[in-house]
């Protein structure tokens, strides 16, 4: 019994066999795909969906009730301030006016007569002022009717574009009836939102990128023409007014209602160690590199995991405000749950393992194929 003891002592007190070792350790070394901290520029920009819109744009509705006696305008064409563009048939408003000016001249003699028997004392005070109200109110009267007669026409706000007709030549409308559109092209905008952390980035003045994406051709350069006063508290964002130029605006350009993506550079850095977004990994918001050091032939490679302070980024690459200096090899892809001084192995963005100077020979290979996370996984099992 004592010799069974000391046999599964000895299976348990005593280590695995160098060649269990060999494999225990070729198993745990993770593959990952080597890179280097480069050196270069960077722009940091806002990309954000909009809809072109026309600050002036209005539908103009009739002002009186009648029948379309005329209309000179139709959709497309280009109408100046003031124009007239249709009129409303005025009979009854005419028959008016002149009962309004009939009772005005009777107001007038009437008023005139009361100031002479007035200040001859005939009439007293109470006449006199009664004659003049009459004379104030035939006034009105006339002012009112003029106004209904000026309300048949109906003329262009602003200098613009006819958009939309809404009725014809003969239809009868009523006060309020929608008949034309009328659209400046010349004041289309892109309204975007901006986080608030960036508002320190922008001024007024400022190019921004115009790319249509549903109308495709459609790309400029707009200028940011008014930011707003006030953060949206439930957003945390604010808005950007964004003008677009007379070239891209109308047919062939953008038209409101369109689609567009409004690209904001917000700030540029020259000469700075850059490295690809893939390589930073982010715990408890602290921000790491895993580093690959310099080993003798023949020694274990053993990742170090290196607190960084990252600064601007674009779509693929980040900047390393504080970390390694530019040309030191780091991990920029399969370092996802790695620890620091992890046991590791070098393969290319394929999992092909690197030997030696290979690590260097892929660099270009492993910054291409960016986002090779699933070829170093496939590599390692």
């Amino acid at each position: 019994m004592n010799a069974g003891c000391q046999a599964n002592a000895g299976k348990k007190g005593f280590g695995k066999s160098d060649d269990d070792k060999d494999k225990e350790e070729e198993i745990e070394a993770v593959p990952v795909v080597p890179g280097v901290v480069d050196k270069g520029s960077i722009t940091a920009v806002i990309t954000a969906a909009s809809t072109i819109e026309a600050e002036q744009q209005v539908t103009i509705h009739a002002e009186s009730t009648g029948r379309i006696v005329a209309l000179r305008s139709e959709e497309g064409d280009k109408v100046k301030k003031g124009q007239n563009l249709a009129r409303i048939r005025f009979d009854a408003q005419s028959s008016a006016l002149l009962r309004a000016n009939t009772s005005l001249a009777k107001a007038e003699e009437d008023a005139r007569r009361a100031e002479m028997l007035y200040r001859d004392g005939v009439i007293g005070k109470e006449e006199y002022d009664q004659s003049q109200n009459a004379l104030s109110l035939a006034k009105l009267d006339v002012n009112d009717r003029s106004r209904e007669i000026r309300n048949t026409k109906i003329v262009a706000p602003f200098t613009g574009t006819i958009t939309e007709r809404f009725v014809s030549e003969g239809a009868f409308v009523s006060n309020g009836a929608q008949v034309l559109s009328i659209t400046d092209f010349n004041s289309l905008v892109a309204r975007v939102y901006v986080p608030e952390k960036e508002l320190d980035q922008l001024t007024l003045g400022q190019s921004a990128e115009i790319v249509g994406k549903a109308a495709k051709g459609r790309q400029g350069v707009g200028t940011v023409d008014r930011i707003a006063p006030i953060v949206d508290a439930s957003t945390g964002t604010v808005k950007v007014t964004i003008k677009l130029p007379p070239e891209l605006s109308g047919p062939g350009g953008f038209l409101p209602g369109m689609y567009a993506e409004v690209v904001l550079t917000t700030e540029e850095r020259e000469n700075i160690p850059l490295v690809p977004k893939s390589a930073v990994v982010y715990d408890e918001e602290q921000s790491y590199l895993f580093v690959i050091p310099d080993v003798s032939e023949g020694d274990e490679l053993r990742a170090k995991r290196v607190r960084v302070e990252v600064g601007l980024q674009d779509a693929e690459r980040i900047e390393i405000v504080d970390g390694p200096e530019p040309g030191a090899r780091i991990i920029i892809a399969g370092q996802s749950g790695l620890k620091d001084d992890a046991l590791i192995v070098l393969v290319d963005a394929q999992g092909r393992p690197l030997e030696g100077d290979g690590a260097a020979a892929a660099k270009p290979e492993a910054e291409a194929g960016g986002s090779s996370g699933t070829a170093a996984e496939d590599g390692e099992g």
